[in-house]
């Protein structure tokens, strides 16, 4: 038996050994410890006070808690959890929320041994935590006006919001102080866990899924494969592509694929009885270049390996064109597969009571997500109901159905609340990230520094299966020349499956990679002619009149040489300083 104080509580435990922050989430039910990392220990998402000291959760294990006073944000007193979350609203610190009860616990921590911080000690403070959306200016500054509160006993005053006047963020209070808001906080009477079980292999043929060892495990209630999926097995948001479950005698696209789901009584019952499913593979070798993917006979998709293929051409042919100019440049640019990196991992939690299927999604798209459900279920869209939950950070990695159709398939059987929630290393296994591209440029201009014409080869790896990878990679195209003026265009972009990780949104949508080629070839062609950085991109800027890459003419001021004009002095008086240009759409 252990013994130990909660918020003021004796609490005695005997359970079975897990972390602190799986009992506080899990067990006790307290909101505001959030699992970011799945106990990695590198989010600062589930810090807790132990004995007075600051301590991350995820690290600390039952066992030794024996003795121990540990204090969460439940267990402030009224008027200092009031002062410090008001203190984030009234600084817009809080964006989607899921970093800040972490942060609040450390701002605590932090004001009863220095009640008055400097701003470099207020910002040494957070560096131990990770914020994804609002930035660290509006968090020091937080802490600061908390401080100063604080000291003053003094309340922070909000202006009765109306018509020209700023109003506090919706929810920012309740996401501070760690509010219930987000999916994995949720829970309803009689609820059951889900637990995937995934392919070892980015590429094999599933000769055999056995089930039964898992099904054997004390608290498992169902094992669900893809004999049990209703509706259509194939789904996605724009092209039906992606297997909600593979199938004996299927070949596996990539280790985020799902061969089977558990479904248990418990958490920590379905994880362990996942890690029983028993699956005969026949290895094969997965194709992971895309360039080599594009020209390969081995076929990942039945329709072949080219997702989307974008072209756009005007204007003179561009080997003329490079034939006339006077300076040209070319280059090969490659750019890695990126992970969101959202704090809050996938989650969803779905109910199926008198012939309505309710999901709460933290998806970007509960429309898209109704539509896939339905077809999925096998039911008609208006007996579909997707509920949107707060997301604690997406960036685009939130578009695809995760996690929502396998919690909806569990509770579609078995009739109660079925709630399912990826570890961070299962959430960055399966779903989209940032395109990987290869892309050969080629730049023209005359002895004045004037664009004259632009050759793009771009070809982007959108993984095993499509998520938003054909407009990703059209975007690419229509903005491969940024936000500059070229008269002549021959660009070609290519959208290739791999058995790599899946490909899709990220903020950018495929402008990122291609504004990193063009803005390397001007520096490359500065290099070489002595063209001044800022005075070329000033030149050639896009503004009323002219046209984009795509073709499209600008019909209204994009501000792209006002902003240049603001920023000239200060980039003649640096050293060692860089200037590039960015649009979108």
């Amino acid at each position: 038996m252990i013994n130990f104080r909660l918020n003021g509580t004796e609490v005695n435990y005997d359970g079975q050994e897990v972390s602190l922050l799986r009992w506080l989430r899990y067990t006790e039910r307290l909101s505001s410890v959030k699992d970011g990392c799945s106990g990695e220990g590198s989010c600062g998402a589930c810090l807790v006070e132990i004995d007075g000291k600051a301590k991350l959760a995820c690290r600390q294990k039952m066992a030794d808690m024996q003795g121990k006073n540990i204090v969460t944000i439940e267990g402030f007193p009224a008027e200092l959890k009031k002062t410090l979350g008001e203190a984030f609203v009234a600084s817009g610190a809080v964006q989607c929320g899921f970093c800040s009860p972490g942060m609040l616990t450390r701002t605590k921590h932090l004001l009863s041994t220095n009640p008055n911080p400097t701003r470099d000690e207020a910002t040494r403070a957070v560096r131990a935590h990770i914020c994804r959306c609002t930035g660290y200016v509006k968090i020091v500054d937080a802490i600061l006006l908390a401080a100063e509160k604080l000291r003053e006993g003094a309340q922070i005053k909000f202006e009765s919001s109306g018509m020209g006047q700023s109003s506090p963020k919706y929810q920012a209070y309740e996401r501070a102080v760690g509010g219930p808001l987000f999916a994995d906080g949720m829970h309803f009477p009689e609820m059951i866990f889900g637990s995937l079980a995934f392919s070892e292999h980015p590429r094999a043929k599933i000769l055999k899924i056995d089930t039964s060892r898992a099904e054997a495990v004390e608290g498992v209630i169902k094992v669900l494969t893809y004999k049990d999926v209703p509706g259509k097995r194939r789904i996605g948001m724009i092209t039906k592509d992606w297997d909600a479950y593979i199938a004996e005698g299927e070949t596996t696209r990539y280790v985020g694929d799902v061969v089977a789901c558990v479904i248990a009584d418990g958490m920590l019952t379905a994880r362990k009885a996942a890690k029983l499913i028993d699956v005969d593979y026949e290895v094969l070798e997965p194709l992971t270049d895309m360039r080599l993917a594009e020209k390969s006979d081995i076929k990942i998709h039945e329709g072949g390996n080219l997702l989307k293929e974008t072209n756009i051409c005007y204007g003179e042919p561009v080997s003329d064109v490079f034939a006339k100019s006077e300076y040209v440049v070319s280059n090969t640019f490659e750019t890695q597969l990126i992970e969101h990196a959202f704090l809050e991992v996938e989650s969803s939690l779905a109910r199926y009571e008198d012939g309505i299927m309710t999901v709460y999604s933290q998806g970007q798209g509960i429309y898209e997500d109704r539509h896939q459900l339905s077809e999925l279920l096998g039911i008609p869209i208006d007996q579909v109901n997707v509920k949107l939950v707060p997301s604690g950070g997406a960036f685009g990695g939130k578009e695809d159905l995760i996690a929502q159709g396998h919690a909806a398939l569990g509770a579609y059987y078995l009739k109660r609340p079925v709630k399912l929630t990826l570890t961070r290393e299962e959430s960055v296994r399966m779903h989209a990230k940032r395109h990987p591209m290869i892309l050969d440029y080629k730049l023209g201009c005359d002895k004045d520094g004037k664009f004259t014409g632009l050759y793009a080869r771009i070809i982007g790896d959108t993984g095993a299966y499509a998520s938003a990878g054909g407009p990703v990679m059209e975007r690419a195209a229509t903005h491969a020349g940024g936000a500059y003026f070229i008269p002549n265009i021959d660009v070609q972009s290519k959208a290739v499956y791999t058995n790599n990780l899946v490909a899709g949104a990220m903020r950018g949508f495929g402008v990122n990679q291609v504004t990193f080629a063009i803005e390397g070839l001007i520096d490359q062609l500065c290099e070489k002619t002595g063209f001044d950085r800022w005075e070329i991109r000033y030149k050639n800027a896009l503004e009323p009149g002219l046209k984009t890459t795509s073709g499209h003419k600008i019909r209204k001021e994009i501000g792209l040489k006002k902003t240049l004009e603001l920023v000239r002095e200060e980039y003649n008086n640096s050293k060692n300083v860089g200037i590039a240009c960015g649009i979108k759409n």
